[in-house]
């Protein structure tokens, strides 16, 4: 609907004797359009060559055609044909191209002494200041000097004069340079000291202005390049704070430095590094490499110091493993897991005498005493005390040392839990009084008699169809590959995250398995040699310049080198809602259906007599005798 009390029009060519004021804004725009549909649609070309000059979206041409609206109102009030440059001041706000749509058109008048009148609150548009640089560091900005300037004349106002670096003057000056070489300076380094040139830049607030830039500009030493003497030797060794330099000024690195950050560039580079992934790792190194040498042998400690001091959130393994290439590198001795930890932190809670006691048992369990005693892990370990938690606390009360522990107490304590949970305490308690027993701490067994039964559970086989198009789940090559080794062969997941390339036989397609208790050779079928050689070369495109030997290698592995996590591994199987375990038991009981020979599937799967005897239990329960443990 047209509202005709907004700017009703006027006779044409007819001259006021008192112009009528006209108040214009937006919200009028909607109410009158329909009066000049006709004229906006003229008008519709010329916007569109105006939107497509200025790369405008939909937002404008809709501000745009409001505006227009409401000056071809204004000139029909007062009786021109044209449109007056002066009807446009009192438009509410004048997008870009409003002028040149209209002059495009031909409705834009030349005369611009007409006038019309307004009231005193219309909008005017004002005249845009004209951008001009800053007359002490030239920055681009709409102000004589920029507020940072300004600031800095405030502080050294007495301090006037020709800088010494770039020789504009006279300005203010601290310690002989301007603002702009004192910024550039503490940015880039003392080595621009030598140079003349000025950074060019825009002024503004992020340039660090106010108490940023007080912060900024602080004194701070002059540094250089505190390189350790060549061929000089550390009387001790120390810890080193690395927490000043975080957030300090680099020096200048010198030759040799810089020749080991090219080649740092170089290699993350031909590993395909995310740059951020890259720029933590080489201000790690540079800085290792200035203050230490960059020929001297680091320390992994102070990398790993030196990174968690920097706040680094990304992995340094990868930096470690380039300095351990170039034997630059000291390897720290292998740290505590978290289970050696438990374990330890466990057996110090208890009283003296039995602490002693559970750590000699820990003593024969890894092998440390003269034993043949294969060598239990420290995940094992930690079972076996959460298992003892309870006895332990009950014997602690009573007794003073595990020589006291009768047969009756270790009846007790297994027989007061049921099912699974019986069975695990009695393997834990009788591997405790053997080890006690071994050592000669103990005079008698009281585990020798114990008999816990247990419901044996056997394996079970997955639906044929669940198996079906498991390898089209994924289109990785690694899941690929790993999918059919556990499906075709039933390799194990500690087997594929050990795997080396030097275990890889292409010409005879054969995996070689190295194991604790010996080796086992994988015979490939021809799907998965394809699927290895997919791999191989996928691998190889991906990582050329990788220094882990391991088969399976992640974004992460690839620059150390240790094998993936055990989870990587079994998550291969998360899409087709499945485990690794249960396509492993799936395969093997599929083979046992189709021998009754055990031996067979030890050669073929290199697990053992007792295990492969389960399975064949299990795939023909008609044959007689117990299942063995």
């Amino acid at each position: 609907m047209d509202n005709e009390r907004i700017c009703p029009p006027a006779v044409r060519g007819q001259m006021a004797l008192f112009p009528a004021p006209y108040r214009l804004l937006e919200r009028h725009a909607v109410a009158i359009r329909s009066r000049f549909q006709d004229d906006l649609t003229r008008l519709k070309p010329m916007l569109g060559q105006v939107q497509a000059e200025h790369c405008l979206g939909r937002a404008w041409r809709v501000s745009a055609m409001n505006m227009l609206a409401l000056a071809l109102a204004a000139r029909d009030a007062a009786g021109q044909d044209l449109v007056d440059a002066a009807i446009l001041d009192a438009l509410p706000h004048r997008p870009v191209g409003v002028t040149s749509a209209l002059n495009k058109a031909g409705w834009l008048a030349p005369d611009l002494d007409r006038e019309v009148s307004l009231l005193p609150h219309a909008q005017r548009a004002r005249p845009q200041p004209q951008p001009r640089s800053c007359e002490h560091c030239l920055s681009w900005g709409r102000n004589q000097i920029c507020d940072g300037c300004r600031h800095w004349r405030r502080v050294y106002a007495d301090q006037r004069g020709g800088c010494g670096r770039c020789g504009a003057g006279p300005l203010p000056l601290r310690n002989g340079r301007c603002r702009d070489c004192t910024r550039q300076r503490l940015r880039l380094g003392p080595d621009t000291d030598a140079s003349t040139w000025r950074q060019l830049r825009f002024a503004g607030p992020s340039l660090g202005n106010g108490s940023a830039t007080r912060r900024e500009l602080a004194d701070r030493p002059e540094l250089s390049a505190p390189t350790v003497l060549e061929g000089q030797a550390a009387i001790f060794e120390i810890e080193r704070d690395w927490r000043p330099l975080a957030g300090s000024l680099l020096p200048a690195p010198i030759p040799p430095v810089k020749a080991l950050l090219a080649d740092f560039a170089r290699y993350t580079t031909e590993n395909r590094w995310h740059q951020k992934v890259h720029e933590p790792s080489a201000r790690v190194l540079r800085v290792a490499a200035t203050w230490l040498g960059a020929d001297t042998v680091f320390r992994e400690e102070d990398i790993r110091a030196m990174h968690r001091a920097f706040g680094g959130k990304s992995r340094i393994g990868g930096l470690v493993a380039f300095l351990d290439q170039r034997e630059q590198l000291v390897t720290s001795p292998p740290r505590r897991n978290s289970h050696e930890a438990f374990v330890q932190r466990t057996i110090a809670a208890f009283p003296p005498r039995i602490s002693d006691e559970l750590g000699t048992w820990v003593g024969v369990l890894r092998g440390t005493s003269r034993s043949h005693h294969r060598v239990t892990d420290y995940a094992t370990l930690r079972h076996y005390l959460s298992y003892l938690a309870t006895p332990l606390a009950a014997w602690t009360t009573r007794y003073t040392t595990l020589r006291q522990v009768t047969e009756a107490d270790v009846t007790a304590a297994v027989t007061a839990v049921k099912g699974p949970r019986a069975h695990e305490r009695a393997v834990a308690v009788r591997s405790l009084f053997r080890a006690l027993k071994h050592a000669k701490l103990v005079f008698v067994d009281p585990t020798r008699g114990l008999r816990i039964t247990r419901q044996e559970l056997l394996p079970t086989t997955l639906a044929p169809d669940r198996l079906a198009g498991l390898l089209e789940t994924s289109s990785n090559p690694a899941t690929r590959l790993v999918l059919a080794l556990v499906a075709l062969h039933a390799t194990s997941g500690t087997d594929l995250r050990n795997l080396v390339l030097s275990d890889v036989l292409l010409t005879r397609q054969q995996l070689l398995i190295r194991r604790p208790h010996g080796r086992h050779v994988v015979h490939l079928d021809d799907t998965t040699a394809a699927l290895l050689h997919a791999w191989l070369r996928y691998r190889h495109r991906r990582w050329p310049r990788t220094f882990n030997s391991h088969l399976l290698v992640t974004q992460q592995t690839a620059n150390a080198t240790d094998p993936v996590c055990a989870d990587y591994v079994y998550r291969r199987f998360d899409p087709a809602g499945l485990t690794l375990r249960a396509v492993r038991a799936d395969r093997i009981l599929d083979e046992a259906r189709e021998t009754e020979d055990p031996v067979h599937l030890v050669r073929v799967f290199g697990i053992s007599i007792t295990t492969a005897m389960k399975y064949i239990h299990t795939a023909h329960p008609h044959r007689g005798g117990p299942i063995p443990r």
